[in-house]
């Protein structure tokens, strides 16, 4: 019966992160059917609606979100339990869980797909979750331990969370080619100029943007690097983007920064975990990873 609840939990979690049942079909490798009749068979032993599905779409109920976030931390309680096990054995298992800011793929000076190598060139049976969002949610999911280590910009930094500077990240001003100021000359293109045109900016910097352009207008705001590249593609906003991100635009003359005016900043990349428990062997292990990569990009510049 214990093991069937865990089931329903692992299943109910599955559909809750996916944002319904299709998605969470192949993670499961179950079918839609199987998967609705899990969630029935869960509601009937708690006697309670989790969730709404229809056309409407798939929607937590108020109890749903309560005994999701239950459930969660139960079954990372229970993966930590067995990376604790392996400890015991010698041997890396578990599930190792980390959370990154979007768009960092391109940045030569954050080699985490180096780190992941190297973590799995041990001998281990670690199973990986790696969740892409914003700053505030890294550091919300570290304090419900739903994750185990975060990497990005934290501007705010929590009392009960533990800071490790990784690298820097430098970025510039840019336009796209459909925008007017694309073929203007750099001589008429000033700060005044860039007045007269609208910005975007994202909004996990903290304004961070804005102290290098001044008056220009803010018109546009956005969550993810991502979102950021579009609008300036658009050629109807102005911003700043990281070099390494835009670079592959600059090649194919799709955006032109702004050099000659100095918009230019640096954004320092943070380690972030939570100060207790102390870290699980296959955390501490991931973390030598990354900073041996780290070390070895350093050299290689």
């Amino acid at each position: 019966m214990a093991l069937q609840s865990m089931k329903h939990m692992q299943t109910f979690c599955t559909v809750v992160e996916y944002g319904g049942f299709v998605g969470a079909q192949a993670t499961l490798g179950m079918s839609q059917p199987a998967i609705s009749t899990h969630i029935r068979d869960f509601e009937i032993r708690l006697g309670f609606q989790l969730c709404e599905r229809g056309r409407g779409g798939f929607r937590l109920t108020e109890k749903g979100e309560v005994v999701y976030r239950r459930c969660r931390e139960i079954l990372n309680s229970l993966s930590d339990f067995e990376a604790e096990l392996g400890e015991l054995r010698d041997t890396l298992t578990g599930t190792l869980r980390i959370g990154l800011i979007d768009n960092t793929v391109t940045n030569p000076d954050l080699p985490v797909q180096e780190a992941i190598h190297r973590f799995y060139a041990r001998k281990n049976e670690v199973t990986i979750q790696l969740v892409i969002l914003p700053p505030e949610d890294l550091e919300r999911e570290l304090l419900s331990d739903n994750l185990h280590v975060a990497i990005g910009h934290f501007h705010s930094q929590h009392k009960n969370l533990s800071y490790r500077h990784l690298c820097e990240e430098q970025h510039q001003f840019y336009c796209g080619h459909r925008h007017p100021l694309f073929t203007t000359a750099d001589e008429e293109v000033t700060l005044e100029t860039l007045g007269h045109h609208a910005l975007s900016t994202r909004t996990y910097l903290q304004q961070a943007d804005l102290r290098e352009t001044g008056e220009i207008h803010q018109a546009a705001s956005v969550s993810n690097m991502e979102a950021q590249a579009i609008l300036i593609a658009s050629g109807r906003f102005l911003g700043f983007l990281p070099t390494h991100y835009a670079k592959q635009w600059v090649e194919r003359g799709e955006m032109r920064s702004f050099d000659h005016l100095g918009l230019s900043w640096t954004s320092k990349f943070t380690l972030a975990m939570r100060q207790s428990p102390s870290p699980r062997h296959i955390v501490e292990a991931f973390v030598k990873d990354l900073e041996t990569s780290l070390r070895r990009s350093d050299k290689g510049k």
